[in-house]
């Protein structure tokens, strides 16, 4: 189970809080600038997507990059900052968190070195595995100065050390929208980072090096001057025993992705030095990952289509359109339907399928048209949504599930 994340009882079931799936609907996340209490994480800068900006190389340089593995980082201990727990985090987003169920599994993290020196950067990489969802969005959230926490979408991140040592916590999340202001966590894990002081020069920086992907093994580096100072003739070492020489501050470069095995993970480190107009060697470091990539995914052995009614006098309906591809054929078991409370508790029960769902036509190969219908007392006024899960499995004995919300509060009672 994911750090931080709750069980519950009830009805003598024992149920992981996880999040449920939801068919329909996209998932936006936004940061929005809220500062939390005093005591919270040292400063930290936004990061960018596929941008490194990294202090000159004249002072104590990070250990080198591996070339693979990398580095996994163990998950962090239950002494976590109040700034950086799930809940302070979700509050600085402006976000409602709801921890439910998954088959979403977190693997690992992995990093470039074991720790960082005090404002240079370190890529982090994250490993997902379990049963994918529709519609789950990956991102990373730590605390910030400027703003109560940072966000950055995706599997990997070019994470900035703050300019001070000491331990910082930064928590990777596969999540899934809820409605609203309503943020599922589907997986999670928290790592700490070790920033040590490297006795780094605390001059301005004078070189830097940012980068940019374009495909699964090209890059662009771009050399910057924060001074404007003119620059001549750059000299790259790309890591991997290819190096070049430059009269612009640009260059291009490719890493052989032949061989490198579905999520392998390999990182280099990228050298540059340049002149300036005084003559005086200018140096920058920046690291760079590879990740294999998984085959193309297999077409799915089941799809659904979800059509939610107004209201009627027998409850909340909502028609299901299931279709099994040809060459697939699909026999349904049974429903689990989750009753999720609004703080967030979770109850479990598991039914035959056909007396939850109301069969009106068969299609081919295990697909159908149906409804179900969630009657007013099969809801307590503190249910905040009920989600329904068909499982059944394909002719090769293949697990196959679909889900579905078939309950949706419109609003949260008010307090007793």
């Amino acid at each position: 189970m994911s750090p931080g994340v709750p069980e519950s009882r009830r009805g003598g079931a024992r149920v992981r809080n996880r999040l449920v799936l939801v068919a329909g609907g996209a998932l936006v996340l936004v940061g929005v600038a809220l500062t939390l209490p005093e005591g919270g994480e040292a400063p930290l800068r936004p990061t960018t997507l596929g941008t490194v900006v990294v202090k000159p190389s004249r002072a104590v340089e990070a250990p080198s990059a591996p070339t693979a593995p990398a580095r996994p980082l163990p998950p962090a201990s239950a002494s976590i900052p109040e700034a950086a727990t799930g809940e302070a985090l979700a509050l600085a987003l402006n976000e409602e968190r709801v921890v439910l169920t998954s088959t979403v599994v977190i693997e690992g993290i992995d990093a470039d070195r074991p720790w960082v020196c005090a404002g240079e950067p370190m890529m982090l990489s994250a490993r997902v595995g379990g049963q994918p969802e529709p519609g789950d969005v990956q991102r990373w959230v730590w605390p910030g100065s400027e703003t109560g926490a940072e966000l950055q979408p995706g599997s990997r991140l070019q994470w900035r050390a703050p300019k001070s040592a000491g331990r910082y916590f930064v928590r990777f999340q596969v999540c899934r929208d809820l409605g609203g202001r309503r943020v599922g966590v589907l997986a999670e894990q928290v790592v700490g980072i070790d920033v040590r002081e490297c006795n780094a020069s605390k001059d301005a920086e004078s070189l830097r090096l940012e980068v940019n992907q374009r495909g699964a093994g090209d890059f662009v580096f771009r050399a910057v001057t924060p001074d404007a100072a003119p620059l001549t003739t750059y000299q790259w070492d790309f890591g991997d025993g290819v190096s070049t020489v430059t009269q612009e501050p640009t260059a291009s470069h490719g890493y052989a992705t032949q061989g490198l095995g579905a999520q392998e993970l390999r990182a280099f480190t990228v050298r540059l030095s340049a002149r300036d107009g005084a003559g005086a060697v200018r140096s920058a470091t920046a690291f760079v990952q590879l990740r294999g990539q998984p085959p193309p995914d297999a077409p799915p052995l089941a799809t659904l289509e979800l059509a939610r009614e107004p209201r009627g006098e027998e409850g909340w309906r909502s028609r299901v359109t299931i279709r099994v591809p040809e060459g697939g054929d699909v026999t349904w078991e049974r429903v689990e339907r989750l009753t999720v409370s609004w703080d967030d508790q979770v109850e479990s029960s598991t039914r035959p399928w056909r007396e939850v769902i109301t069969v009106e036509q068969d299609l081919e190969r295990g697909g159908f048209r149906g409804h179900v219908t969630v009657r007013p007392s099969d809801v307590r006024p503190d249910v905040k949504q009920v989600v329904d899960f068909l499982h059944g499995r394909d002719a090769s004995g293949r697990e196959v599930a679909l889900s579905w919300a078939s309950y949706k509060s419109e609003a949260r009672p008010p307090p007793r």
